[in-house]
């Protein structure tokens, strides 16, 4: 009797202890099997060259501690109004990197040159992969200029940032900007100094310090300024041609002897070098063959 007393109390602590355990799993909240989306929508202002501005647009969801693009996201931006259709700038929607642009129409030039500012709103819908997010930004019409100058340490750029204010243009000191020569792997600063800093009159000056650069036919090298992301004008860049590069003369090789070349191109060292090897090896093996059916008539005639 005592023993089953004893087996019963047993079994009756292991339910309760299923219980619980199983209690505590189903309690457990459901972000912890499923990791919380966090939608995020970027919104830039670009401007190249002072030509027609664009709308760039960039899509993410943070997952716990991983950024991931959001593609196929639609995004509805709007100029100066986000409630009224006809503030409607554009819709897009972004590509497999959750990228997207949208230039802003001419529709919008009496709009664009009546103010000086402008307010630009980007909305995007709730959908399988993307919550429902807003973004606006806020910009200062404004133009980049670059030029040459001549100072006391040499050759110089001067990169020139105004924005339009009741008519006129005035300067915006106080802007850091990067003044670069343009490259096939990317830009390369000018002098040692990485950005630079507009002064009052929102002029930056860079001391060319790029010697015996190689350029084009003619020695023609491509200055770029550009202001990355700016809270008050946006990201702007503008682009000039200066003949201080070396000059470089394409000389086409095809036909001569190198070793990337085929056939009858290559090198003579190299071909005598591949011929030798064959003509050894080969060497070897019929001085074995002839060895091989020596060793067999020998076998014979002494039997």
């Amino acid at each position: 009797m005592k023993k089953m007393n004893l087996s019963n109390i047993c079994r009756l602590i292991a339910c309760l202890q299923l219980s619980a355990i199983s209690f505590a799993v189903q309690s457990q909240p459901d972000s912890a099997a499923k990791p919380t989306r966090q939608s995020l929508l970027y919104l830039q202002y670009h401007a190249m060259n002072n030509e027609v501005p664009f709308l760039f647009v960039q899509t993410k969801n943070k997952l716990e501690n991983a950024f991931l693009p959001a593609a196929g996201v639609p995004v509805t931006i709007y100029m100066d109004s986000d409630v009224t259709n006809s503030a409607v700038v554009g819709k897009l929607l972004t590509d497999e990197k959750g990228e997207g642009r949208i230039g802003i129409p001419a529709s919008f030039a009496h709009t664009w040159n009546q103010n000086n500012q402008h307010t630009f709103f980007a909305h995007t819908d709730s959908s399988a992969g993307f919550n429902t997010t807003e973004k606006s930004i806020n910009v200062s019409i404004a133009k980049l200029r670059l030029d040459t100058a001549a100072g006391e340490s040499g050759r110089t750029l001067v990169a020139t940032l105004v924005k339009k204010e009741n008519g006129s243009w005035l300067p915006v000191p106080n802007v850091d900007l990067k003044i670069s020569v343009k490259r096939l792997g990317g830009n390369l600063n000018v002098s040692e100094n990485e950005t630079y800093t507009t002064d009052s009159i929102g002029k930056a000056t860079a001391a060319f310090q790029l010697d015996k650069l190689p350029g084009d036919a003619s020695g023609n090298l491509e200055a770029v300024a550009f202001i990355d992301d700016n809270d008050e004008v946006g990201t702007l860049q503008t682009s000039l041609i200066i003949p201080w590069g070396k000059p470089t003369v394409y000389k086409c090789q095809f036909g001569e002897r190198s070793l990337w070349a085929t056939g009858t191109r290559a090198p003579v060292w190299l071909m005598l070098m591949a011929y030798g090897c064959i003509i050894a090896v080969w060497s070897v093996i019929i001085y074995l063959v002839t060895r091989i059916r020596l060793i067999s008539i020998l076998g014979r005639e002494k039997k």
